[in-house]
């Protein structure tokens, strides 16, 4: 005759115990952070050709818009975010008066710019490229920004989690109808652009899209 501490336990209440102490030796999987856009410390910079001899230099500021992001997932990113074009600062007040004009830019009528990602896709450990749509005087057109992870981490003086990345692209004007001055500037317009993000889990209006 058996002892009861002899006696063989229960398969289910084995697999039960087991399954119970797996879970709780496992960390809970990581899910996509939401940002909001640093507004000072994210900046869009932009180069064109002028006649051949320079390429100037100038930069925009980021108006609103968030993204969100998972280091260990990069698929699951999505951005949004709307770029203030009568921020403009080409460094002189008739070069910014001219571009942001109705010969160029024309802001009275198209005040921003908005970019929207479709997927991320991630090309090695700290690069990948935002396949995205931007939406701009007037125009919608995909347009393709290569970037890099620069950090996430805390930031001690925001006293909040931070995720830096830097981007670039190349913007063909013609295409979303700013084609004046062909001789003087440039077909393309190179974009540089860096980008601060706080952690705000109340940052993005509501489902992604």
């Amino acid at each position: 005759m058996s002892t009861p501490s002899s006696r063989p336990r229960p398969v289910l209440a084995c697999t039960s115990s087991a399954a119970l102490a797996l879970a709780v030796a496992m960390p809970a999987a990581a899910a996509p952070v939401t940002y909001r856009f640093d507004l000072v410390h994210t900046q869009v910079g932009f180069a064109v050709d002028h006649q051949r001899f320079s390429r100037p230099q100038g930069r925009l500021r980021v108006k609103d818009g968030w993204f969100r992001f998972d280091p260990k997932d990069w698929s699951s990113a999505h951005v949004d975010v709307v770029v203030d074009l009568a921020s403009l600062d080409l460094g002189d007040a008739k070069w910014n008066a001219t571009a942001t004009s109705g010969q160029l830019l024309d802001v009275a009528r198209w005040p921003t710019a908005r970019y929207v990602s479709r997927r991320v896709e991630q090309t090695d450990a700290r690069h990948g490229v935002i396949h995205g749509d931007l939406s701009f005087h007037g125009e919608t057109r995909a347009l393709d920004l290569a970037f890099t992870l620069n950090r996430v981490g805390n930031d001690p003086y925001a006293f909040k989690q931070k995720a830096g990345f830097s981007a670039t692209a190349t913007l063909p004007r013609f295409d979303f109808g700013v084609t004046r001055y062909k001789d003087v500037i440039g077909a393309e317009v190179e974009l540089r652009i860096e980008v601060e993000g706080l952690r705000d889990d109340d940052a993005a209006p509501g489902k992604e899209e």
